[in-house]
């Protein structure tokens, strides 16, 4: 199981949904969740918003390949970490190539928006 696949499965435990759960809100079969949480299935960028969607968090929380890990105070089930460092080595090449697209992805959006304040400048500076 790669660092992708743990952390998808520590949210669903963290939500408390179970494995069943999961696979009805992504429409899918639970053995498909069931891969998906052991590595079996690969998983692209969309599927992964799609679990990201569930657990209401950026996909970049899903996929990133970050070293290290900065993990705070659990405070609700009074267990404490007190702040540890924790480091992940296991990224696998599909792991370190997901993160390299959404890049791709946000750098195109970057852009996009660049080009859009940049038109809507040049109109208010014509008016």
């Amino acid at each position: 199981m790669g660092a992708i696949q743990s952390k998808i499965k520590r949210f669903r435990e963290a939500e408390g949904i179970t494995q069943q759960e999961m696979a009805d809100k992504l429409h899918i079969h639970v053995k498909t969740w069931q891969k998906i949480e052991n590595g079996i299935t690969r998983l692209d960028l969309e599927r992964l918003k799609q679990i990201a969607n569930v657990y209401d968090i950026p996909v970049e929380d899903l996929i990133n390949t970050d070293d290290s890990i900065y993990i705070s105070e659990i405070k609700d089930n009074k267990v404490g970490f007190n702040n540890s460092h924790v480091t992940i080595q296991d990224k696998s090449e599909n792991e370190t190539k997901l993160y390299e697209k959404l890049l791709e992805e946000k750098d195109r959006m970057i852009d996009m928006q660049s080009k859009f304040i940049a038109e809507l400048e040049e109109k208010l500076k014509n008016k």
